[in-house]
């Protein structure tokens, strides 16, 4: 477990109050500082090492900021499904039922039975709000690491029960990027013309590669969809890459989960990240297609 100063502890559980009571937006390093009455300066530092931990993710540009991860979930909260839900939350697919529901606890009934499995939840409150035949959706919190959809078969108002007929019953293994990322890292030079890199990803039939300086850095990213645009639009080729790549580079510590990769690659709509190591080298790439056929290959 990472040892946190009662300053990191501090500037950590802000990022996390202020990251949901933002419904999950980036959060920028001022606010965390106003709410806590520190200057900017020194909770940027804060929040730097914090990263270098695999505790924070970060995004530039105008609606970039800073995003904790699982391992700060845990940290902060004691497990990742704590986060002010004891278990997760009942969402409704109905227009004249609005907000999310908390659930307290859930029992899976008959899962391996020949009739179909029942979901058993109890909710803090508002279960006299839903009626049979409505179709809900439950979500693991603060992750969605375990879904449940189905539609409501009996309410107990009074005792805060609601049973679900299960229609999609899915659960997220755990396993970490760096046992599924590939480490054939194939990486591209910011002074080597376009076409040069379009020759080197179809050589080793990748779609995309991290762009290096010349410092051993990494400066952006490449990918054929970036070429193809340029092609459409009668871009020189001839070009250096760093006239075209992607300056984000979105990165993922070895040690994380699958699921914060889903996470990631979800908010940023992104198909690949840089995984890189404790010591912020990259060491490979994770693709959706990598994760796809994890999952796909479980048995």
């Amino acid at each position: 477990m990472v040892k946190l100063t009662n300053v990191q502890r501090e500037v950590l559980e802000t990022l996390v109050r202020l990251y949901e009571e933002k419904n999950r937006r980036m959060v920028k390093s001022r606010e965390v500082a106003e709410a806590l009455g520190k200057d900017e300066g020194t909770v940027r530092n804060v929040i730097m090492w914090l990263k270098s931990m695999g505790l924070v993710t970060s995004r530039t540009g105008p609606a970039g900021g800073y995003a904790p991860t699982l391992k700060a979930y845990e940290i902060v909260k004691g497990s990742p499904g704590a986060m002010g839900l004891s278990y997760g939350k009942l969402k409704v697919k109905e227009p004249e039922v609005e907000g999310d529901f908390v659930i307290t606890s859930m029992e899976i009934l008959g899962l391996f039975s020949l009739e179909n499995a029942k979901a058993l939840i109890r909710l803090a409150s508002g279960a006299d709000r839903l009626g049979e035949g409505y179709k809900v959706r439950v979500e693991s919190a603060p992750v969605t690491r375990m879904v449940v959809e189905g539609t409501v078969e009996k309410v107990e108002p009074r005792r805060g029960e609601v049973l679900v007929s299960i229609e999609k019953f899915i659960v997220i293994p755990e396993a970490r990027v760096g046992e599924i990322a590939s480490r054939r890292l194939v990486t591209l030079r910011e002074d080597m013309s376009v076409r040069e890199a379009a020759r080197v990803l179809y050589t080793h039939g990748i779609r995309g590669a991290p762009v290096m300086g010349r410092d051993g850095n990494v400066v952006g990213f490449l990918t054929t969809t970036d070429i193809a645009v340029l092609v459409a639009f009668g871009k020189d080729l001839d070009a250096p890459v760093s006239s075209y790549m992607r300056r984000s580079v979105f990165t993922i510590n070895e040690s994380e989960s699958i699921v914060e990769a889903m996470r990631i690659m979800d908010y940023y709509g992104v198909g690949r990240l840089l995984v890189i190591d404790s010591r912020g080298k990259p060491v490979g790439i994770i693709t959706r297609t990598d994760i796809l056929r994890y999952l796909v290959a479980l048995d």
